[in-house]
């Protein structure tokens, strides 16, 4: 991986220099030379010839414009040659994008239903370019009320795995199962409707906080009500000037990100899912907020079927097991204690970031 992105480093660098060389050494430059020397030239004609032929001083004041108006815009090219370079690459993945044949993966649109959200991943195996594998024979189940968590470094592969549940991609190999049966053989829109996904940063619409909650589903006002509530929204929305009318921004700027993410804990449980992925849904909470957060996180998971990503292990604690990842490959999995007293890669990272908040 370091090797390759030294690969794909050492050529932008490369031709970063070679653009940079050809726009400051050779463009420019060479214009303005050659429109001075076609000054040169045409004073040296004119001042040889001139008292001969009779040429007049508006005659070469005219010639001296035609200059200008030869070389002036050719200059301006030479000028903004970097910008149109960098508009042809993203002209160039513009096209790509347009080109591209590769789709979310297709749902056999069958009639299988949801039913207590028992997942289980066999032997999966998944790789987002068909060379460099990002999970290798991944295997777990979790059912109905259980709560699972992965965690591990950047790159490790949790994200991805809910990217394969989700339906986001295709993966190579191995089975995911819903239920017991592939999920493959389920509409796509009744998994969508029966998984509830928080992610890190939540979006929240321009709008009213009714609406961001409701999100266009046949909802009443009271089950609204009754969402946010149960999230513990509730208290903080009745202390505003027009509750759940109230006006909401783009991306909810008017509100802290622990009431964003309140609002979309509530849109979650508004929708009433049978599964809750939870992806990194406390990281950028203060701790004056996490602990709101976390009771309300609580009481949306009990009898759920609760997938969580987390670099905060103390988030996931109470986890009835928890997945250990590195480069794709489950290396640990247990509860809390369990890994704790095992002394590896989850004990070396649990002392760490007990280091850092006494520090």
């Amino acid at each position: 991986m370091k090797d390759e992105f030294e690969a794909i480093n050492e050529e932008h660098v490369l031709y970063a220099n070679r653009s940079m060389a050809l726009d400051s050494l050779f463009l420019r430059p060479a214009m303005s030379l050659l429109k001075l020397l076609a000054y040169a030239i045409l004073m040296a004609y004119f001042g040889f010839r001139g008292m001969e032929i009779g040429i007049s001083a508006g005659l070469m004041y005219a010639f001296i414009q035609y200059v200008n108006r030869l070389f002036d815009p050719l200059i301006e090219v030479t000028q903004n040659f970097s910008t149109l370079q960098t508009s042809m690459v993203s002209a160039g993945r513009v096209f790509d994008l347009i080109d591209e044949r590769q789709y979310e993966p297709e749902q056999k649109n069958g009639e299988a239903t949801v039913q207590a959200g028992n997942i289980e991943f066999k032997n999966v195996s998944f790789s987002y370019d068909g060379e460099r594998q990002i999970l290798d024979n991944i295997s777990f189940k979790v059912n109905q009320g259980e709560t699972i968590a992965f965690v591990g470094s950047t790159g490790s592969g949790k994200s991805s795995i809910i990217n394969v549940f989700m339906r986001f991609y295709e993966f190579q190999s191995g089975e995911v199962l819903l239920d017991g049966v592939d999920i493959r053989e389920y509409p796509k829109e009744e998994l969508r409707r029966n998984i509830g996904l928080v992610l890190q940063d939540p979006f929240l619409y321009h709008g009213t906080i009714k609406s961001n909650i409701k999100m266009y589903q046949d909802i009443s006002d009271e089950a609204v009500q009754a969402a946010a509530a149960f999230v513990d929204a509730d208290q903080f929305i009745q202390k505003l000037p027009e509750k759940y009318e109230t006006k909401v921004t783009e991306r909810g700027s008017s509100f802290s990100t622990g009431q964003r993410q309140l609002l979309a804990f509530a849109r979650t449980v508004a929708s009433q899912p049978k599964i809750l992925i939870l992806d990194e849904a406390t990281a950028n909470i203060d701790s004056e907020t996490e602990t709101i957060v976390q009771e309300s996180l609580k009481k949306m998971r009990q009898g759920r079927t609760t997938i969580a990503i987390a670099h905060r292990l103390s988030t996931i604690q109470d986890a009835n097991c928890i997945y250990v990842l590195d480069k794709g490959k489950i290396i640990e999995s247990g509860s809390h204690d369990e890994l704790l007293s095992q002394k590896g890669t989850y004990y070396r990272m649990y002392q760490l970031q007990a280091g850092m908040m006494e520090n």
